[in-house]
């Protein structure tokens, strides 16, 4: 696995290259990490419709989403005509800036960053990304951490159309099967081959994982309404950014013909 340093220095050279693409990203602190980081956010085309696709929430050990969703910025930067009409197009490439620079998939406080959003699972205990379950790892209670409260607050003033939000490693994808967020989610799963589990007994999303993961950012988009897809990309190397071009270009083109 690459290190953070490694991992920034080529984020930082993609984003080198964007400045002297054909359009040029404009930048917002959305807010700032426990330790002092801006949360930096990208936005490319300009329209009613809002996609987000964020990379980075689990910090270090999924390095690979940062250069991702670096890399997507990079190739929409330079191919704006892909970016269809009326669609803005928002990159947040590192979510958890402290936990990339450390190593860890935690916040620099020790709550995790998919267990802290609210929502009728959150719980204050909560099992992380290895099945271990850890006392206060969703924080003392939903919303506790300053990067949670940034991005969701964002989210309710912006009310994105479509969030993709990059995890590792797992080779699936979670997301709504119903209305235009089904059919948005249906775009990108067809278009990049990801396992999408069948929905289980009552209707619920048949998980993959051995265990139940609380206070995640898509149950709690989901109750606020806003269409979103988690994608768990195979490994926690590869940045997969074919199939993920091909399903995030996808996702873009049907929303563009809405």
């Amino acid at each position: 696995m690459r290190t953070a340093r490694a991992v920034l220095f080529g984020l930082a050279a993609a984003l080198l290259a964007v400045q002297s693409a054909n359009a040029e990203p404009r930048t917002t602190t959305i807010g700032t990490s426990q330790d002092g980081s801006p949360l930096t956010l990208y936005t490319l085309g300009e329209g009613p419709k809002r996609v987000l696709i964020l990379g980075g929430q689990h910090g270090g050990p999924e390095a690979n989403t940062v250069e991702l969703v670096g890399g997507l910025l990079e190739y929409f930067a330079g191919n704006p005509l892909e970016l269809p009409s009326g669609i803005e197009l928002d990159v947040l490439p590192i979510a958890n800036p402290d936990g990339l620079a450390a190593g860890s998939r935690q916040f620099s406080s020790g709550v995790d960053p998919n267990r802290n959003w609210g929502g009728n699972d959150w719980r204050a205990d909560a099992f992380d990304s290895n099945a271990v379950f850890r006392v206060g790892l969703g924080g003392p209670e939903p919303f506790s951490e300053q990067e949670t409260r940034a991005l969701a607050d964002w989210v309710l003033a912006k009310k994105p159309a479509f969030i993709v939000n990059y995890h590792s490693a797992g080779g699936f994808m979670f997301g709504q099967r119903e209305g235009l967020a089904g059919d948005l989610a249906t775009a990108y799963a067809e278009a990049s081959g990801y396992y999408w589990p069948s929905p289980g007994v009552g209707g619920g999303q048949r998980s993959p994982l051995p265990y139940s993961a609380s206070g995640s950012m898509n149950s709690w988009l989901r109750q606020v309404g806003v269409p979103a897809i988690l994608v768990e990309l195979s490994t926690p190397r590869s940045t997969e950014i074919e199939r993920n071009l091909a399903g995030l270009t996808a996702v873009l083109q049907a929303l563009g013909a809405t």
